[in-house]
């Protein structure tokens, strides 16, 4: 159950400032979860969820807060959520930074066109 922890996490991180409900939050743990071998019971996730974020975000220091009813994100005020934040910016910036890189590379594919014109 920890790995659904920090997948829950990273769900509201990618999700910002809007936060997202705990529907959606239980659907893409579902489908992070889902294999070819192995599908987890979505009622049970859904459960878990609802439990995971109504325990952390009972408190003003909490890490997660309850934007409306059934609505959770991030907490700007806990200071373990803006760190998870900036992490989270950082990792993204240096995933850009590397598709940069990537499509700088000269295009050393073949025409199939140029010998006919």
């Amino acid at each position: 159950m920890a790995s659904y922890d920090e997948q829950i996490i990273t769900i509201l991180a990618r999700a910002g400032e809007r936060g997202m409900s705990v529907k959606k939050i239980s659907m893409q743990l579902y489908n992070l979860n889902c294999t070819l071998f192995s599908t987890p019971d979505f009622d049970e996730i859904h459960k878990y969820v609802q439990q995971f974020l109504f325990r952390n975000s009972r408190m003003s220091q909490s890490l997660f807060c309850n934007e409306a009813w059934g609505q959770y994100k991030l907490n700007p005020c806990s200071g373990r959520a803006q760190q998870l934040a900036l992490n989270f910016q950082e990792q993204h910036e240096d995933e850009e930074e590397e598709e940069d890189t990537h499509n700088q590379s000269p295009d050393l594919s073949l025409s199939l066109f140029d010998e006919l014109f």
